[in-house]
C-alpha cells in the first residue's frame, strides 16, 4: 500500500518504534507506550474494554476474518507505528432527540414539547444504540419525516 501520499500530507503519523512516533504526535512517550502496553494485554485475548472493538456483528464483519479471537482486535508489537488524527463526523447517530410515536420532540421528564418534531439524524435512533449497517438512519428518517407530517397535518 502506498503511504507517502498521506505521509506527506500530514494526514498518516510514522514513528520508527512509539518514542519516535510519540514525539511526531507531540505526546508524551511513557504515556503511549504505557496505553500500547495496556491494549497489548487485553488484545492479546481478544478484548478491547476501553472502547468494545469487535463487540458488535456489524464491526466484526467488517474485521479480518482471518483473525481470531476477535477479527478487529490484535497486539500493536510491529514496527513502524503509525497513527492518524480523527474528528468528529456526522455520519450517524444514536443519542439524538427523544421522541414519541408521532415524532413529536419530548422534554427531559418525557413530555411533549408542542409544537416540535424530529426525525432522521437529530432523532434518536429507534435502534437503541447499535448501527447494524449503512442506511439504518435513512429508513428512520423518512418513515418518521412521513409520521410527523401525517400528524402535523392532522391525519
Amino acid at each position: 500500500m502506498g503511504l507517502g501520499r498521506f505521509l506527506r500530507s500530514g494526514y498518516l503519523k510514522q514513528g520508527a518504534d512509539l518514542a519516535a512516533l510519540a514525539k511526531e504526535l507531540g505526546i508524551e512517550a511513557k504515556a503511549l507506550e504505557s496505553t500500547v502496553a495496556a491494549f497489548n494485554k487485553d488484545a492479546a485475548t481478544g478484548q478491547d474494554p476501553a472502547f468494545g472493538k469487535g463487540s458488535r456483528a456489524y464491526n466484526r464483519y467488517m474485521g479480518d476474518a482471518l483473525h481470531a479471537p476477535n477479527p478487529c482486535v490484535a497486539p500493536l508489537k510491529h514496527e513502524p507505528y503509525y497513527a492518524i488524527k480523527l474528528v468528529i463526523g456526522d455520519l450517524g447517530t444514536y443519542a439524538g432527540i427523544k421522541t414519541d410515536a408521532h415524532a413529536r420532540a419530548l422534554d427531559a421528564d418525557g413530555r411533549v414539547i408542542a409544537g416540535l418534531y424530529a426525525a432522521g439524524n437529530d432523532m434518536a435512533s429507534i435502534m437503541g444504540g447499535n448501527y447494524p449497517g449503512a442506511g439504518i438512519t435513512l429508513g428512520p428518517a423518512l418513515t418518521f419525516g412521513y409520521i410527523a407530517a401525517k400528524h402535523m397535518a392532522g391525519m
